[in-house]
C-alpha cells in the first residue's frame, strides 16, 4: 500500500513578501492569497543565504552555505558544487521509495547528490507548460509517494528587466502603473526605481499564475489530500540592498504551508525559522529518517509548531535564527554570518574591507544604473548609500525601531551585554558547523577575544 504522505515544493526565483496576504494592497496575487486562506502563513521566515543556487542547496540539503560546499552559483564559470558526500531531500526520499521530480529551475549540482526521477525540459515561466509536466509526473508515478519540486523562472530578472514583453503560455498580463507601486524603505523614490518595481510586480503576478496552475494540477491528480504544500522563494527581491546582502530585505521571505491534516485555517505563524529547517520538516512528514553517520542536520522540523499561533511558538524555541553567506557569482565574494533574534540582529562581515559587490543582474538593472549615475543620490531610502557600499566589520541593528537597518549600534555601551552574547553565539554556531572561514577568524585572533 502506498505511503500516503507526499510533498509539493513550489519555489519562486527572487520573490519578496509581496502579496496581498503579506499586506501589499497593490499586487494582484489571487492564487497565493487563496492558498493563504486555507494554509499557514509564516511572518518570520528567512532564507539562509540570499543567493539563488546557494539557497536551493540549503533547502535541499538542510545545510548552511558554508557547510554544503555549493558556496555560490553552480553554472558556467562559477562552478561551485555541493560536496559529493552530502545528503539531500531527493536522495533520501528516492532511497525510501518516493518518486522525485524537478520541473523548471533546479540550479544545484551534482546530479548524484540531487537525483530526480523526472526532469523534463520546460519553459520555467509558463504556467501551462509547468502544470502539464507536473500532471504528467503525478499520473506516471501514481502508485508512489512523491517529492515534486517546481522551480519557476519568475520573478527573476531577464536582462535589465524581467522579460515581461514575452507572453508565455498560460500567462494573463496584469500591468502596473509605476505611480501605484510601493517603494520599499531601502530604495530611493525616483522614476526609474518605480518603473523597475512595476516590471517586478508584473513578474510576481505571473509567478502567482504558476502557483495557481500547479495547484490545479495537484487537485486534478486526486492527490492533494496526501500532499504537504510549500509556496516560497529562494530569497528576496533582485534589487540593490536585498538579494545577495545581509539585510532583512534580502533574507526575510514569504512562506506558506498547507498541511492536508491541519485543524486550523488561514493562520499566522510567528516562528523565526530558516531554510535549513525545510529538510527535517519534509523528512518527518514523509516518515523517513536522516541517514545515520551523515553530516549533521542543523535545522529542526517545523511540523510540531505548524499550527502554533502564539507570539513565541514552541515555548520560545523559535526566537532566533542564523544566516550564512559566502558568494553569489564567483566574482561576488562577501561572506558574512548573522544571528537574527526577535528584536536585534548581529552581523559579522568577514570581508568588510571590500566594497559590497552587486550581482551582475542588479548592477545592470535600471534601478542601480539610475542611482549610480545620479551624483545627488546619497540615500538608498532610509539607508546611506555609503553605509551600504562600505560596511562595518560588525553591526548590531534594532529591528524593532530601525527595520531599515540604517543605524549600526555596535558601539552602544548600553547594549554591550546583548552584543557580547550575540557575538559569542555566532562564534559558537560557526564552531559547531565547522565553518571553513574560522581559519580567517583564528588568524585575526577573534576566537581568543
Amino acid at each position: 500500500m502506498r505511503n500516503k504522505k507526499s510533498v509539493l515544493f513550489l519555489i519562486a526565483d527572487d520573490w519578496s513578501r509581496i502579496a496581498r496576504c503579506y499586506g501589499n494592497e497593490v499586487i494582484h496575487t489571487p492564487n497565493i492569497d487563496a492558498l493563504a486562506e486555507e494554509a499557514i502563513v509564516f511572518d518570520y521566515a528567512f532564507c539562509t543565504s540570499p543567493s539563488c543556487a546557494v539557497s536551493r542547496a540549503c533547502i535541499l540539503t538542510g545545510q548552511h552555505s558554508h557547510t554544503h560546499g555549493q558556496y555560490g552559483h553552480c553554472h558556467g564559470i562559477h562552478g561551485f558544487r555541493t560536496h559529493e558526500f552530502m545528503q539531500s531531500i531527493p536522495k533520501i526520499l528516492k532511497a525510501n521509495g518516493f518518486a522525485t521530480a524537478c520541473i523548471g529551475k533546479k540550479h544545484v549540482e551534482p546530479p548524484n547528490v540531487y537525483p530526480f526521477d523526472y526532469e523534463p525540459k520546460v519553459n520555467a515561466r509558463s504556467p501551462t507548460d509547468i502544470a502539464e509536466k507536473a500532471l504528467e509526473f503525478l499520473y506516471q508515478y501514481a502508485e508512489q509517494p512523491f517529492y515534486l519540486h517546481i522551480g519557476s523562472g519568475h520573478p527573476h530578472r531577464a536582462g535589465q528587466g524581467y522579460g515581461n514583453e514575452k507572453i508565455h503560455s498560460g500567462i494573463i498580463p496584469v500591468g502596473y502603473e509605476p505611480s501605484d507601486i510601493i517603494v520599499p524603505n531601502f530604495l530611493p523614490d525616483i522614476p526609474m526605481v518605480r518603473e523597475d518595481l512595476a516590471d517586478y510586480y508584473e513578474s510576481v503576478s505571473r509567478w502567482d499564475q504558476v502557483v495557481g496552475a500547479v495547484l490545479k494540477a495537484l487537485d486534478q491528480s486526486g492527490r492533494a489530500n496526501e500532499t504537504l504544500v510549500f509556496v516560497t522563494t529562494d530569497h528576496a527581491m533582485p534589487f540593490p540592498g536585498a538579494k545577495a546582502s545581509s539585510f532583512d530585505s534580502g533574507h526575510h521571505c514569504p512562506l506558506i504551508i498547507r498541511n492536508p491534516t491541519q485543524q486550523k485555517y488561514g493562520i499566522r505563524n510567528q516562528a523565526l525559522m530558516n531554510w535549513v529547517d525545510f529538510c527535517p520538516t519534509i523528512l518527518e512528514w514523509c516518515g523517513t529518517k536522516y541517514p545515520e553517520g551523515a553530516t549533521t542536520l542543523y535545522g529542526k522540523s517545523i511540523l510540531p509548531i505548524l499550527e502554533d499561533e502564539s507570539d513565541s511558538p514552541g515555548s520560545g524555541e523559535w526566537e532566533e535564527t542564523f544566516f550564512s553567506h559566502c558568494f553569489h557569482e564567483v566574482t561576488n565574494y562577501y561572506p558574512y554570518r548573522v544571528l537574527r533574534s526577535r528584536r536585534y540582529k548581529y552581523v559579522r562581515n568577514l570581508a568588510h574591507q571590500l566594497t559590497t559587490p552587486l550581482p551582475s543582474d542588479l548592477f545592470r538593472s535600471i534601478s542601480w544604473t539610475a542611482i549610480r549615475q545620479d551624483p545627488n543620490i546619497n540615500m538608498l531610502g532610509k539607508r546611506p548609500e555609503k553605509g551600504f557600499l562600505y560596511q562595518d566589520r560588525e553591526a548590531l541593528f534594532d529591528m524593532q525601531n530601525d527595520p531599515a537597518e540604517s543605524k549600526n549600534l555596535i558601539n552602544n555601551p548600553q547594549l554591550a551585554d546583548i552584543i557580547n552574547d550575540m557575538r559569542k553565539k555566532v562564534i559558537d554556531f560557526r564552531q559547531k558547523t565547522k565553518d571553513p572561514w574560522l581559519e580567517q577568524s583564528f588568524q585575526e585572533d577573534e576566537l581568543n577575544a
